[in-house]
């Protein structure tokens, strides 16, 4: 008898084992100790409002075009004259351009030369794709685009590159990322409202990308102004210890012929 007692024990706790519906749960200390918080995002209304071409200090009056083009909802603006086009993407962390040499020669984008200004007229050396974050203050060799060709890049303020620690890799240990961040206010860990403060007084300012384009040893400066028309903030919960913020990751150069 006792031997049959044994052998009903054992196969009631097999079947307790493999049962697919647990007798009991045991809360995990992350469930119960997860908290979340807020995080608000900004996005801009942004246009290209004019452009102004120079050789020196001497402005270049000639025909031109600028033109708002939707692609998938996305607007993007197309300016155009005799020896280029171009068209602009411009969003507060990358701004991104196309640009089409119309000419016969070759045209040399003069980094060295490049320039944005702020909405309060402040100007910023620009880095672009390839610009590593111990070079944005060194000399940058020109972007050649061949007659005919065209050049697909992004230009950013050299001054919202910046380094930070990071202690994500586990048992505390610290390295160091850079990121492009946003020159506007783009994301915020807190609410909409927040945000909307700080984002609000940029709305109907302007400003300014400045590219210096050589062409048979003539530098051509085209002065692109921008406008802020407006701006939407929402704001959404998170889990802490998920990160998904924008890194302000632009576009990589990619010639194009």
């Amino acid at each position: 008898m006792s031997k049959k007692i044994v052998i009903l024990f054992c196969i009631f706790i097999f079947a307790t084992l493999i049962s697919c519906k647990p007798l009991y749960r045991t809360e995990s200390p992350s469930d119960s100790c997860r908290k979340t918080y807020t995080i608000a995002k900004a996005r801009y209304d942004i246009s290209l409002v004019s452009v102004e071409r120079s050789i020196g200090t001497q402005k270049i009056s000639g025909e031109q075009r600028i033109q708002t083009v939707f692609e998938k909802g996305t607007p993007g603006f197309y300016f155009e004259d005799e020896m280029v086009r171009i068209k602009w993407s411009p969003a507060p962390y990358d701004i991104i351009f196309v640009l089409n040499n119309k000419s016969d020669v070759p045209v040399k984008i003069v980094w060295d030369a490049a320039r944005f200004i702020d909405e309060n007229g402040a100007s910023h050396r620009l880095i672009h794709s390839g610009t590593g974050y111990e070079d944005r203050y060194a000399p940058h060799s020109p972007t050649i685009v061949a007659a005919r060709g065209t050049v697909e890049d992004f230009v950013h303020p050299a001054d919202y590159f910046q380094k930070e620690e990071d202690y994500g890799g586990g048992l505390n240990k610290q390295e160091d990322y850079s990121k492009r961040v946003s020159f506007l206010p783009a994301q915020i860990k807190g609410t909409a409202e927040e945000l909307r403060a700080k984002a609000e007084p940029f709305v109907g300012k302007t400003f300014q990308v400045i590219l210096a384009l050589q062409s048979d040893d003539v530098r051509n400066d085209y002065v692109s102004t921008f406008k802020i028309n407006g701006v939407a903030v929402t704001d959404e919960k998170r889990e802490q210890g998920k990160n998904t913020d924008n890194k302000g990751k632009g576009a990589g150069r990619r010639m194009l012929f």
